[in-house]
């Protein structure tokens, strides 16, 4: 490994970094979405997610049963709302899709959500759609980056957002301008969320990839300490979506910004002090000649 990486660091910086860049890219893909078919399928479901919301499904069934005398009862629509909504978390527990389909994210079908009987917001809510078509309300999926909800012409339910980042649409997901806005927010988030474990390992091929024999041990294993540091630190300020820790989540991104750029300073000036030490070693004629 170390031969190897040896060899790559005395390559032409033209091919040196688009390969690690690569290599980094290929790691998060991989600690991100392990099962590349379920990745496939994912993509493939948010070129129209409200095609996942199906009133009919057999396996929603039983749920319709279910609700059907509470829904009779419902004096207004946003009462009926609310029951389902209700109905949604009780039946399908929360989870995070890396406990569930071991991915980082994952869109489900109906039928899914009920067979594994647990979820995250995007699966409660493709649920709730679903439930709400069955009982003629028009349903449609809305998310911001963080949260999904369901969005209906009597009202919105799922605990919906503040900001649309995303409408589902038959001709694809529609993204605003504002939404994106949030989009740092909500990766900061995910981040704090995210198995630690799974974050080391590309924090691990990252260091990798600026690791350089030319500079000092010490230095580049300080920096690795700054930059885990700032990583562990924005977990818990970033971990509340609606209400992160500002300050925090400012010290720990400078502390890890600083730290790589550190690591690819110190590379430059490590490689322009090896070529001028390699001028002053070489013979006073082979320095005229060249």
């Amino acid at each position: 490994m170390l031969a190897w990486l040896r060899r790559l660091n005395n390559t032409r910086r033209v091919f040196r970094w688009p390969i690690k860049c690569a290599i980094l890219g290929l790691t998060v893909l991989m600690v991100c979405f392990p099962n590349p078919a379920r990745l496939v399928t994912h993509l493939r479901h948010w070129q129209d997610p409200n095609a996942l919301i199906e009133p009919d499904a057999p396996a929603l069934a039983p749920m319709v049963e279910a609700l059907r005398p509470k829904m009779a009862a419902a004096k207004q629509p946003k009462e009926a709302l609310r029951i389902v909504e209700r109905f949604v978390y009780s039946k399908i527990r929360y989870d995070w899709d890396w406990n569930t389909w071991g991915s980082a994210d994952y869109l489900p079908t109906v039928t899914e959500v009920i067979e594994m009987g647990r979820e995250d917001c995007d699966g409660q809510a493709v649920v709730a759609a679903s439930l709400l078509r069955n009982f003629g309300f028009e349903a449609k999926l809305v998310a911001n980056f963080a949260h999904m909800w369901v969005k209906t012409e009597r009202g919105e339910a799922m605990s919906p957002g503040k900001n649309r980042a995303v409408v589902a649409t038959k001709d694809g997901p529609k993204y605003s301008l504002r939404g994106l806005l949030e989009l740092p927010k909500a990766t900061a988030c995910g981040v704090a969320v995210f198995p630690l474990l799974r974050e080391l390992i590309v924090l691990g091929v990252l260091w990798l990839m600026l690791w350089d024999e030319r500079r000092t041990k010490l230095r580049q294993v300080l920096a690795m300490l700054v930059f885990a540091g700032g990583l562990v630190a924005l977990r818990p300020a970033s971990r509340d979506y609606r209400e992160p820790i500002i300050w925090l989540q400012l010290l720990a991104t400078t502390g890890m910004f600083a730290a790589v750029i550190s690591q690819l300073w110190w590379h430059q000036r490590g490689k322009e002090t090896s070529v001028a030490d390699g001028l002053s070693r070489q013979p006073p004629s082979q320095s005229k000649r060249m």
